[in-house]
């Protein structure tokens, strides 16, 4: 030790280190300013702070195991595209759910998209509404509404069928019974038509 220099007061197993590019400020403030790269590796890290602030170019994280989140208040997401990509199941539980998006929204699902829904659903389209697919069926578990259709055309042949066969005691068989049996007809037609499309 030159003259005049003591040693600094550490205590036994205590380590003090100099390093290049820390500055203390006057209120306790660490500045560190290196030229390079700065490595840590440790079994286990813990930081705790009032606030933080990032400012970075590019970030990449890698987490091998569970990646856990808890925030007590509200949590932003700013950012000009979000990709979401994930092997397994995605999961999303909320109180309340509000989707806004400015223009076109589109969902690939590969088998089934099941909703359940326990009061109300309402579907309002400015233009047009299209249901596509080979069977369409719309109302209870037990009872389609589209089969009602079907059903009105057998009412229409019925009702045909009758009126051209029916006569009066004074009177033959209506001149147009062909005509009306011909409606009775077309009636099948459209049946045909439509009842591969009704479940």
């Amino acid at each position: 030790m030159s003259q005049g220099n003591t040693l600094p007061d550490i205590k036994p197993g205590e380590q003090l280190q100099q390093r290049a590019e820390v500055e203390v400020s006057q209120e306790g403030s660490w500045i560190r300013q290196p030229d390079q790269t700065i490595n840590e590796s440790s079994m286990h890290r813990e930081v705790r702070s009032d606030t933080e602030t990032r400012t970075l170019v590019a970030r990449e994280t890698t987490v091998q195991a569970t990646d856990k989140t808890t925030v007590l208040g509200t949590s932003t997401l700013l950012a000009g595209a979000i990709q979401q990509v994930t092997d397994g199941d995605y999961s999303l539980a909320s109180s309340n759910y509000l989707a806004s998006v400015g223009k076109d929204a589109t969902i690939d699902v590969g088998q089934k998209l099941i909703e359940k829904i326990g009061l109300l659903k309402q579907s309002i389209a400015g233009v047009k509404q299209e249901i596509v697919a080979p069977v369409v069926w719309i109302g209870s578990q037990q009872i389609n509404v589209m089969q009602l259709m079907l059903d009105t055309l057998g009412v229409v042949k019925e009702l045909a069928e009758l009126t051209a066969a029916h006569t009066h005691h004074n009177t033959g068989t209506p001149e147009n019974a062909s005509a009306i049996r011909n409606t009775a007809d077309k009636s099948d037609g459209l049946k045909q038509k439509y009842s591969p499309v009704i479940g």
